[in-house]
């Protein structure tokens, strides 16, 4: 297993969250984006999700999509998958949250990702 921190900016929730219910386990990973309660520099927002994942994970999120059987909105799944960028803390350039993608970052500690995302809590 390794972790994958993942920032979505808060107008890809929706669709991120279909392309999590295709890569995941159940009807449940269709809530992995919730509350944009991260920012980066810009004020952009971001939805922050942080899990283990399989080494697999890099292949199966770039790799053509299947329909999951608790069903999925296969275009939006679709769009998110073509705004993902994946990378390692150390490629900085990669791992920069970005408000027109979804940026994941491979890291066993997610406060080095998040600090490589460049992303803060919002107060509250």
């Amino acid at each position: 297993m390794i972790r994958a921190t993942i920032a979505c900016p808060e107008a890809l929730i929706w669709d991120a969250n279909q392309l999590a219910s295709c890569l995941g386990l159940g009807p449940e990973d269709a809530q992995t984006y919730g509350a944009p309660v991260w920012q980066d520099a810009a004020g952009n927002r971001y939805a922050v999700a942080s899990a283990q994942v399989s080494r697999s994970f890099p292949t199966a999120a770039t790799s053509p999509l299947i329909p999951p059987p608790w069903g999925a909105d296969m275009a939006a799944a679709s769009c998110a998958q073509g705004l993902i960028r994946i990378g390692y803390p150390d490629e900085s350039e990669i791992c920069r949250a970005d408000p027109a993608a979804l940026v994941a970052v491979i890291c066993d500690d997610p406060q080095t990702a998040l600090s490589g995302l460049g992303l803060q809590r919002l107060p509250g």
